[in-house]
């Protein structure tokens, strides 16, 4: 099922926890995350506690305490940043209505980039750059750098029943890179899991 099907209520703050460590790992298969990570929707810590297990150093922030530690509460959207240094955003940010949210968290993003920031990586459904109001956002902005599909579809809610999870939606990994080119080079089209070489084997 998806994050917002029909007949499902939606959870407070969109707060969908990414518990599949395969999903972060899908993520860091393709990106060399060099510098201190700040995860500002931390939600339970999922994404916190695999980008530490793989050697990271994590400020981990949300708008609310979900039970996990955090470094700091704050609002992302407002602009608001952690006490500790930062160079790297990574994140499954909460969409909202109509994924106002999701737009905001990327706009707020980017001003990071301005000031420093080297690059911002979101978790967000696979079709989020297909709107024409968001073309801003990537066709038009010079810092998209890649878009890393996932082949799998994520889990968000473990079912209980005994029969197996089959969810509906697709996502990506959407990434955002601060460089000082003057010309702009197209953003890469990457996938992950990356397969293991058996899987070509004749």
């Amino acid at each position: 099922m998806g994050k917002h099907e029909a007949g499902y209520a939606r959870v407070a703050r969109d707060l969908y926890p990414t518990r599949e460590r395969w999903v972060i790992e899908a993520l860091l298969a393709h990106i060399q995350l060099a510098g201190v990570i700040w995860e500002p929707a931390a939600g339970r810590g999922d994404l916190v506690t695999v980008l530490r297990d793989s050697g990271a150093r994590v400020v981990a922030s949300d708008i609310t305490n979900h039970g996990f530690p955090l470094d700091t509460m704050l609002d992302f959207t407002t602009g608001q940043v952690p006490p500790a240094p930062f160079e790297i955003i990574v994140t499954n940010p909460p969409g909202g209505p109509r994924n106002t949210t999701a737009e905001a968290f990327i706009a707020t993003g980017l001003k990071h980039l301005t000031h420093g920031v080297s690059l911002l990586a979101l978790l967000l459904p696979v079709d989020f750059d297909s709107a024409g109001g968001r073309r801003r956002l990537f066709a038009d902005c010079p810092w998209f750098a890649a878009k890393i599909v996932l082949t799998r579809r994520i889990v968000w809610f473990p079912r209980t029943d005994g029969v197996r999870a089959a969810p509906k939606e697709n996502h990506a990994w959407f990434v955002w890179q601060r460089t000082a080119l003057k010309t702009r080079t197209p953003p890469l089209m990457l996938y992950a899991p990356v397969p293991s070489a058996e899987r070509f084997a004749p």
